[in-house]
């Protein structure tokens, strides 16, 4: 009997996942970092090692499989918490009763998202104008947003999507933040394709 061959899908729709995620908040004031598209969570196992209990941490991973590992991984940590589909549904929703309780937050990372080059696919990126207008009515203009991508056609537009929309600052910056990279930033840079990186603020 022919053995069947299971696929797997890389390029995942976040469109198609339409799960609305509920959050209560950390109950505490601790400065929040985000972790948008975590993969294997070695960026944000980074972070933890930097600053321990002293900072929460929202993971998203749009990949279940992905995310349940991450849930697995974490799960000692009560500072973190795990959330997996579609991370632009359910920004917003998430960070609210974080903001409500009094918390701050503070970094954004955006890292190595799929580019979605497809003009009819652009929608689906993360950042977007629909999403950038949605966050300026909850998300304090203190709150840092660092974006990298090793994708030269995404940066460029992601750039002037930003600049369109009246961010008020831009900074690009060359090295990674706080010195930590992972396996994928290492091996695009073994590739010898660039990365390419900027932090903004709303």
């Amino acid at each position: 009997m022919e053995k069947k061959v299971s696929r797997i899908r890389h390029h995942v729709n976040p469109l198609a996942d339409r799960t609305e995620h509920l959050f209560a908040g950390f109950g505490n004031k601790k400065p929040i970092i985000v972790d948008v598209g975590a993969d294997r969570g070695e960026f944000t196992e980074q972070l933890l090692e930097k600053f321990g209990n002293t900072k929460n941490f929202i993971v998203f991973e749009i990949r279940r499989p992905l995310a349940q590992k991450l849930k697995e991984k974490f799960k000692i940590n009560e500072n973190v918490v795990v959330f997996d589909g579609d991370a632009n549904r359910n920004f917003s929703r998430i960070m609210k009763p974080c903001i409500d309780a009094g918390g701050h937050i503070e970094e954004v990372y955006i890292n190595f998202p799929d580019p979605w080059v497809k003009e009819r696919q652009k929608k689906r990126r993360f950042l977007n104008e629909k999403f950038l207008k949605e966050i300026r009515t909850n998300i304090s203009t203190e709150t840092k947003w660092i974006f990298q991508t090793d994708h030269k056609q995404l940066f460029d537009e992601t750039a002037l999507l930003l600049q369109k929309n009246d961010i008020r600052k831009i900074d690009y910056f060359s090295e990674p933040p706080y010195g930590f990279t992972t396996k994928w930033e290492d091996a695009k840079i073994k590739e010898g394709k660039g990365i390419y990186r900027l932090l903004f603020y709303l």
